[in-house]
């Protein structure tokens, strides 16, 4: 469908701008909030400049939405100590702030999809490679991540270094946030499999 009359991206657009300028009023720490958005700005720059050649349909787009509201979301707290912690505390017994966790494990849920969407139309894998290569993608790319961390707060801001990182005392942090993305793409593509064995899904 073409950019002018898809209504429900329009909204979507609509709504994610708006709540992410509601984020960015007075965040946890600004610099710390720019070098979380530097992933924001890039996916943006990248979707739009690619819409043009190549579209998600409109789950995958919305998929993408709710993806970029939790990240924003964390990054105007700087993961550090968000409501959404502060209510998990209230009712579980937890040893850390598990907000930053949820939004790795939502990497892999909420975008296994649409990269599922990339593996089909661009890639041309079919059947069980497509599942596979995009579960081992999300993997390949949070680890991926877990390094760009690294270098950034080396290099660009070593003073907010753990602040940035956000590892919380737990040398095997990096791990385990790969390790509930993985679990995350893997749930994904199951639900995926399921829904196409039930009807047609792209």
């Amino acid at each position: 469908m073409r950019f002018g009359r898809n209504r429900l991206l329009h909204m979507l657009i609509l709504g994610y701008a708006a709540f992410w300028a509601w984020m960015a009023v007075a965040p946890y720490n600004r610099f710390d909030w720019l070098l979380e958005n530097l992933l924001i700005f890039v996916a943006v720059a990248v979707l739009t400049v690619t819409y043009p050649f190549f579209r998600f349909n409109n789950l995958a787009y919305a998929l993408i939405a709710v993806f970029l509201a939790l990240h924003t979301y964390g990054a105007s707290f700087s993961y550090n100590t968000t409501p959404i912690d502060m209510l998990m505390h209230r009712y579980f017994e937890l040893q850390r702030d598990m907000y930053d966790r949820v939004v790795h494990a939502s990497y892999g849920l909420l975008l296994a999809y649409p990269l599922f969407q990339f593996m089909r139309r661009v890639v041309g894998l079919r059947g069980f490679w497509s599942y596979a290569l995009t579960v081992t993608t999300i993997l390949a790319t949070g680890a991926f991540y877990e390094l760009i961390e690294m270098w950034v707060a080396n290099i660009v801001a070593p003073e907010i270094g753990v602040l940035f990182l956000g590892t919380q005392g737990d040398v095997w942090d990096s791990q385990h946030d790969m390790e509930v993305a993985l679990y995350g793409a893997a749930v994904a593509m199951v639900i995926t499999a399921l829904a196409r064995a039930v009807r047609r899904l792209d």
